[in-house]
């Protein structure tokens, strides 16, 4: 199938329609919604009953050059981080609700695949929303957010680079604790020589969660 360009990002219809669940990718500061899709066009296989769509950040990245993100970095701290991603999600919390609603799905159909500044944003939406999702696949990113949200049993997959500069592997450390002591059930990967980057062992990482996370529904 091919991608379709709509207001907010780019669409992938599945491959059996209708489709029975959403996985939305969500890329990271200075990048775009193209950045993510190659991880679609390689899982849709696998996830025939699947689509989708991936976004590009709400705000015109502050480096320019086309880029988007989800939240401004400049001058970003431990103590205004958190309220930048809560004030970002309100964007992306309509987004997603439009998006399920055009595919005609809940959130208990819904996957979140980030990459860095994407990660914190799928993981602030787990930590902090009543619904939930079938999962959570997040990259080279950081739990920015409080965990507040009284369903705990969206199925997180943490995939980190040992040698990551950008964002510290200590931050999956950090993120899977404070997720598996909250009772979220976690799997956590640390890839050894590897950046602020996915490759080819994070790519299949992704693709057995998600098919875990959204599996064969029946359509009788």
């Amino acid at each position: 199938m091919s991608w379709q360009q709509f207001e907010h990002g780019w669409r992938r219809a599945p491959l059996n329609a209708p489709a029975t669940g959403l996985v939305v990718l969500l890329h990271g500061v200075g990048s775009n919604a193209r950045d993510l899709m190659p991880l679609a066009d390689i899982w849709s296989e696998s996830l025939p009953d699947t689509a989708f769509v991936s976004l590009d950040g709400t705000d015109p990245f502050d480096g320019g050059f086309g880029g988007r993100q989800w939240f401004s970095l400049s001058d970003i701290s431990e103590a205004n981080r958190e309220a930048r991603v809560s004030a970002a999600y309100r964007a992306l919390r309509s987004v997603l609700e439009a998006e399920l609603a055009h595919w005609r799905l809940s959130f208990d159909r819904l996957a979140l695949v980030g990459f860095s500044q994407g990660s914190m944003m799928a993981l602030h939406h787990v930590a902090t929303s009543a619904e939930g999702a079938a999962g959570v696949v997040a990259y080279s990113g950081r739990l920015a957010s409080p965990i507040v949200s009284p369903s705990r049993t969206t199925p997180l997959t943490l995939i980190h680079g040992e040698d990551d500069e950008v964002i510290p592997v200590r931050e999956l450390e950090n993120a899977a604790d404070a997720l598996s002591q909250a009772g979220f059930p976690l799997d956590a990967y640390v890839l050894p020589g590897v950046g602020h980057t996915i490759t080819a062992d994070g790519v299949e990482l992704g693709r057995a969660a998600l098919q875990r996370a959204l599996g064969a529904v029946s359509r009788d």
